[in-house]
This record gives C-alpha cells, sequence and structure tokens, in this order.
C-alpha cells in the first residue's frame, strides 16, 4: 500500500509540472505542394500548388500562381488553366482505367513531374441510406449499399456533398477504408460513411447539420494502395495520440525526390445521391 501511495504521488506531482515549451526552430526552404489528380468521372479535374509553411506558421499556405501545368496519357496532352490562385482546372474528360497519366509542373521553383494510373474500377454504389444515430439522438449516420470486388485489394476514398456543396472538403475529413474485413462481400448497409446533426448546438460540428429536402451525395473512388497510406500518413502526423511514434513527413510521388510534397493519383469513381425527406421512425432510403 505504501509503494503504491509512493507511485500515485510522484505521478501527481509529474502532472502538475506540466508546462508548455516553444522550440526555437529555423524556417526550412519552401517546398512546392502539389495536392490533385484525376478520376474517371467526365469533369475539369483539379490540382492545387502551394508552398509548405514554416512549423508555427499556422497562416493559410500561399498559393503557387503562374505554373504551367499539363497532363497527358501518351497520346493528348491536356494544359490546365489557373482558375483562382493556385488551382489549376483540365479541359473536361474522363480519366481511363489502366491509363498511366503524367503531371508536368513548371514554376518559380522549378520544374516538377509525377505518374499515376488506377487499375481497377469501382463497383456502382447501390443506394444510399440515412437514418438515426442508434444511440446520439440529435444525429444521423448515412450508409451504403455496394458489392465489394473479391478478386482484387480494394482501397477506398470518399467524400459527401449536401446540394452540390462538399462537407468534408480536406483530406482529414474524408473516410478511407481498405477492404481488408469485407473483401467479396456485399455491404449492406453495414458501412457508415458520414455523420450528421439534424440541428445546430454550438458545436464546432454544427457544419454537419443536414436539412430536409436536401441533396446528399456520396462520391467513392477507388484509388491505388500509395495514395491510401498518403491519406492515412497525413491525418496520422497531424494527430495528437501520444502513443504514436515521432511525426514524420507523408510519402510523395512527387519527383524530383526531396524538392516536393503531396500526391498525384487517378482514381475510379461512382456516385449516388438521395434527398433526405425524414418521417418518423423511418430511415431515408435512395439512390439516383
Amino acid at each position: 500500500m505504501k509503494n503504491l501511495f509512493i507511485i500515485i504521488s510522484t505521478a501527481l506531482f509529474f502532472a502538475s509540472c506540466v508546462e508548455d515549451i516553444t522550440l526555437p526552430l529555423e524556417g526550412g526552404t519552401k517546398m512546392l505542394v502539389v495536392e490533385g489528380g484525376l478520376t474517371t468521372d467526365t469533369l475539369q479535374h483539379r490540382i492545387m500548388l502551394s508552398l509548405t509553411n514554416d512549423f508555427y506558421d499556422k497562416s493559410r499556405p500561399a498559393p503557387v500562381s503562374g505554373a504551367t501545368v499539363t497532363v497527358t496519357d501518351g497520346a493528348t496532352v491536356y494544359t490546365l488553366t489557373e482558375d483562382t490562385a493556385g488551382v489549376y482546372l483540365t479541359p473536361p474528360f474522363a480519366a481511363r482505367v489502366g491509363a498511366t497519366y503524367r503531371l508536368d509542373v513548371h514554376c518559380g521553383e522549378g520544374d516538377f513531374w509525377s505518374e499515376s494510373s488506377i487499375d481497377y474500377q469501382i463497383n456502382p454504389i447501390d443506394s444510399v441510406v440515412i437514418t438515426e444515430h442508434y444511440r446520439r439522438e440529435n444525429y444521423l449516420t448515412m450508409y451504403i449499399f455496394v458489392k465489394d470486388q473479391a478478386e482484387i485489394q480494394n482501397y477506398y476514398m470518399g467524400k459527401v456533398a449536401v446540394n452540390d456543396s462538399l462537407r468534408n472538403d480536406s483530406i482529414n475529413r474524408w473516410f478511407y477504408i481498405d477492404d481488408m474485413y469485407f473483401n467479396g462481400r456485399y455491404i449492406d448497409g453495414n458501412f457508415p460513411v458520414y455523420g450528421f446533426k439534424k440541428e445546430p448546438d454550438g458545436e464546432p460540428d454544427d457544419y454537419r447539420v443536414l436539412r430536409p429536402d436536401s441533396r446528399v451525395t456520396v462520391y467513392a473512388y477507388g484509388i491505388s494502395h500509395d495514395y491510401y497510406r498518403f491519406i492515412s500518413e497525413v491525418n496520422s502526423s497531424g494527430s495528437a495520440n501520444p502513443f504514436m511514434g515521432p511525426p514524420a513527413p507523408p510519402r510523395t510521388n512527387i519527383q524530383p525526390a526531396g524538392k516536393a510534397c503531396g500526391f498525384f493519383y487517378v482514381a475510379s469513381a461512382s456516385r449516388k445521391s438521395v434527398v433526405y425527406l425524414p418521417k418518423p421512425d423511418e430511415p431515408v432510403m435512395g439512390g439516383e
């Protein structure tokens, strides 16, 4: 008992002596950050260019304007135009499964390039369900129904839009998962992809509020193993979990190595929409 008292007292002593320390870190060389890619949807695909910030700099990264950006599959060259500062759009086209695409960027920071591809087409989403959360009264849960492919290892990434406006518009809000635990199975509503709120309550997640008659669209993407690991590493690097190892830069496929960061991806795409029309004690089901 005496030893236990000493251990507890020591722990309380050290817990009371916590002090924030700001280390004097030197600013590093600014690096180009490349974010974006292509999907099998016919649309204008987006590539974003910016510069890294110093460790303690919490301001928005500076966009890189005036760059020359092209994408090619070896037969056709697509020249991107700058839409807003640092945001470049392709002409409308659909990427092809199995094709390798090369990204080239020429800007004040130098010349950069990357290659990427996707070798499988994601299965179409059959339907979407929005239902009451099983435990939290003010919350809703959205599920999808889809058949996973048995013959290959699938990696999924997804986004959710309400009335064509993305709700999870940053990488730390995307859902991403591999099919380790459901390979080849039909996902029949047991795969939650997003949570909504019925009413705002002053909490930071009030952006999740879903109003009746809203059109909800799920965008699901089949991605490569490397891009899946990139998303995972980006999210892990910002974690405050004390049991994780020291933060390390996420992988990148932007060349030259060590001169830039980010990821250029190609993904196969599927989408499904439903209009949220709540009924008492009934889930909202549908798909267009």
